[in-house]
């Protein structure tokens, strides 16, 4: 998050097992469903069969297209699409317009330009439009006086195709691509291709990278008669007539540009595209998207008022918008953006050039729960690639330190200049300047050395390990040359509370930055049998760290220490200085619960984070507001819903689903997706830890049908009906074994392999262990409800026929 940002609010078919079925639990003990009454076989079903969590993915996916009722004219009702490294936000203006956007435009992010094509101006002002995102196929589709267009960006080539039928054979067409004041293009036509192209160099600021970047945009058509031209230095036209049926296709050409010869390039990359059958064109396309959807966990909600329904959209939502927007080499958002879906011309807020990783990593953990372990690539990439960068930097901006300080606010090139004007202002990692919003901010190293770890653990890749490995042990090298060493024998730091306070002693993030990191990082070393002596360091340091400052619940002001929490009138303070000055809206004191996954639903600090969270300073204070996500965490099932609900009518002012920072504005935030996406995984399914919790934060009136990936492969299935956990299955993806926790407390649990055949019998303690083989699966299930006596019926959908909508808020158009 940004010091600007901490400005603004201080001042103002059946497809086998994807995976779908979760549980829904009313509040009670240690995360335990209820167990209301016997499951009826009249009306509940499992879609467990012969070993396998039976899916329909193409219609359960379908059940969250984006669904417009009328023209989306406006350009804040745009419709997201993209490739992950070329998006577009397209809407009806115009007939139809599309502002296209690359990740690779640095510094300040510059779009390629919008395309416009008048001629579906019939189609769009149509008394029976309609239109919806069919997000299976990853493509547009709308109609309207007797017209089709189907619009995409192909998911393996830098192209936007529009197809359409229905058109008048007689009518004079024409497609443009249009850049604005303040651009100046190279305009250039010849034969059917025109193009705008334009390079630049990142220098001028300190930070700069001295890279060469631009921007290059073909278009072309498909008809009769096509002619290109320059309307202007700023337009690129295609004039033409439809096919005699009626048909024509646009496609505009957008790769990556630091300069050449245009027109060749954009004849190059339409190669045949123009005329290739409109199937033959989308099939690659369709086929990439069908094997994402295909390989990611789905989680289908349902509840009387249709806010499961909702939150199941925006989760769906969310996979598809990511995958859109993030398979560069680095991040497609910065600072929370959906800066591939931008439609404000050149307008990118907050700092183009550089990433905040406070709004990045609520992606990595959406990602990591729905097994979408590929996109999170990126976001590792720019902090392994850029480490010698970062060390460089730590040497001269924070002398005195070993290893790194990576920067909060970080540019694409690695060092922690900010914007300019801010450059050093602002500096990240700085210790030499007078204290700001994130010069003395210290955890963003070991908060990605964590996420390093826990993707670990997900996938089993020791090579992913080793070449990360360096972030994390350098961070950690860092936190032990911070620390001092203090009269009480404890380890003390002096530094930045995040962006909320500001140069402070024992900043709470710091205390907890130290508490997780150190032992992952004795674990990281001793798997891959390196760094005897840093083990042996952090060894030493780890009963040294220091317990969690504490702080009065009713005023916040009292330096409290671990002895008050038996009275139960204390919360986890911000830093050893509470009553220092706050600067943002961060809830510091929760951090150790998400994402240092210190404390959860249970243990001898659950009740103190739990006070914390009631009494947490700031409450749905902003579109990345992680409430949901650490109630979640904590148990507290009717305030995953409710804290997620509030958000949303506060900030997601977008029909796509997106949000905006300050719930109005001009530019789409992917962030509060992310965290919801997140929040509703965690709540389905927890192990975080090593101990597998089943439906912990479930709020109590969803019913749910999920997959949600856990350690080493694995995958638990998770079904949910009115309160009652149907189904309760587990995928093995490595031998070893599997920590449940008793998704039925006290009662007695059977686990069954896939082929019926008792694994283990009896069972009613708290936890219990199941011995997993690789590839097989077992069923857990109450011996007096079992549910192999359920029918089965797989999980389905049908694909979304109207919008919805959430208090104020819709995704989609209603007329």
């Amino acid at each position: 998050m940004s010091f600007t940002r901490a400005r603004v609010w201080l001042t103002t078919a059946v497809v086998a097992a994807v995976g779908i079925i979760a549980a829904v639990p009313a509040q009670a003990t240690a995360g335990a469903i209820p167990a209301t009454s016997s499951l009826s076989a009249a009306s509940t079903t499992t879609a467990w069969q012969a070993g396998r969590f039976v899916v329909d993915t193409p219609n359960v996916v379908r059940r969250s297209n984006l669904v417009l009722n009328r023209p989306n004219t406006n350009a804040t009702e745009f419709v997201p699409l993209g490739n992950g490294t070329l998006g577009a936000a397209a809407w009806s203006a115009n007939g139809f317009t599309a502002q296209l956007n690359r990740n690779d435009t640095f510094p300040a992010r510059k779009s390629p330009g919008q395309i416009v094509i008048p001629g579906l101006n019939r189609l769009t002002a149509a008394a029976d439009y309609r239109a919806d995102l069919d997000l299976y196929d990853g493509t547009l589709r709308a109609s309207g006086g007797g017209m089709t267009m189907t619009a995409y960006v192909r998911a393996e080539a830098a192209q936007l195709v529009v197809d359409v039928t229905g058109a008048d054979p007689s009518s004079s067409q024409t497609a443009q691509v249009r850049l604005w004041d303040g651009r100046n293009p190279s305009a250039q036509a010849s034969g059917s291709v025109a193009t705008l192209s334009e390079t630049w160099t990142d220098t001028g600021t300190l930070g700069g990278s001295g890279q060469t970047f631009g921007t290059m945009t073909g278009i072309s058509a498909s008809g009769r008669n096509v002619r290109a031209s320059t309307a202007d230095s700023r337009t690129g036209q295609v004039s033409f007539q439809p096919n005699t049926d009626g048909s024509f296709r646009v496609i505009a050409v957008s790769p990556r540009w630091t300069g050449g010869n245009a027109l060749t390039t954009a004849a190059g990359l339409l190669g045949s595209d123009l005329t290739r059958p409109a199937a033959d064109l989308a099939a690659g396309h369709q086929a990439w998207w069908h094997t994402y959807w295909g390989s990611v966990d789905l989680i289908k909600i349902s509840s009387a008022d249709g806010s499961g329904e909702y939150f199941e959209n925006l989760r769906t939502l969310y996979l598809y918008n990511f995958a859109a927007s993030n398979r560069d080499t680095i991040p497609g958002t910065q600072a929370g953006l959906a800066n591939l879906f931008s439609f404000a011309q050149d307008t990118q807020p907050w700092y183009p050039a550089g990433y905040w990783f406070w709004n990045l990593r609520m992606f990595v953990q959406a990602n990591l729960s729905a097994g979408a372990f590929a996109l999170n690539t990126p976001v590792f990439n720019l902090y392994r690639t850029n480490h010698s960068t970062i060390a460089a930097w730590t040497t001269t901006h924070y002398p005195g330190h070993e290893g790194i300080c990576v920067p909060e606010t970080m540019r694409f090139n690695g060092n922690g200049y900010y914007a300019p004007g801010w450059e050093q202002g602002n500096a990240s990692c700085d210790s030499r300047i007078t204290p700001s919003y994130n010069s003395q901010v210290v955890t963003t190293g070991p908060e990605i050395g964590l996420w390093i770890w826990q993707t670990y653990l997900m996938i089993d890749d020791r090579s992913f390990l080793s070449a990360h490995y360096p972030l994390m042990r350098d961070s950690a090298r860092f936190l032990l040359s911070h620390a001092t060493t203090g009269s009480d024998g404890l380890l003390h730091t002096r530094g930045n509370a995040h962006e909320t306070q500001w140069a402070v002693d024992d900043p709470t993030t710091d205390v907890t930055a130290m508490q997780a990191l150190f032992p992952v990082v004795v674990s990281a070393a001793q798997t891959l049998g390196v760094d005897a002596d840093l083990v042996s360091r952090l060894n030493a340091a780890i009963p040294k760290i220091r317990p969690l400052p504490r702080t009065d619940a009713a005023t916040q002001t009292q330096v409290l220490g671990p002895s008050s929490d038996a009275a139960g009138n204390n919360v986890i303070a911000v830093s050893g200085q509470p009553t220092a000055a706050k600067h943002n809206v961060e809830n510091i004191g929760l951090e150790s619960v998400w994402p240092y996954n210190l404390i959860g639903d249970t243990g001898t600090q659950s009740d103190l984070a739990k006070r914390t969270y009631n009494r947490r300073p700031y409450v749905t204070a902003n579109d990345w507001s992680n409430d949901a996500l650490q109630a979640a965490r904590l148990g507290l099932r009717d305030e995953v819903r409710n804290a997620m609900t509030a958000n949303i009518n506060k900030y997601q002012i977008y029909p796509s689903g997106l949000a905006a920072l300050n719930g109005t504005g001009q530019s789409p935030y992917l962030e509060q997706q992310g965290v919801n996406a997140a929040a509703v995984s965690e709540a389905l399914v927890q192990h975080y830890d090593g101990t597998l919790r089943i439906a912990p934060g479930w709020p109590s009136s969803w019913s749910v049908d999920g997959t949600v990936h856990i350690r080493h492969k694995g995958k638990a299935h998770i079904q949910i009906r009115d309160g009652n956990l149907v189904t309760v299955a587990v995928e093995a993806g490595a031998t070893g074994n599997i920590t449940v926790r008793n998704p039925w407390a006290g009662q007695n649990v059977t686990v069954i392999d896939g082929a019926g055949n008792a694994v283990l019998t009896g069972q009613t303690a708290a936890t219990f262990t199941i011995p997993a083989q690789a590839g097989t699966s077992c069923l857990i299930q109450r011996a007096s409800a079992p549910t192999t006596s359920l029918p089965f019926e797989a999980i389905s959908g049908s694909p979304a026929t109207a919008p919805k909508r959430l208090g104020s808020r819709t995704v989609g158009l209603f007329r």
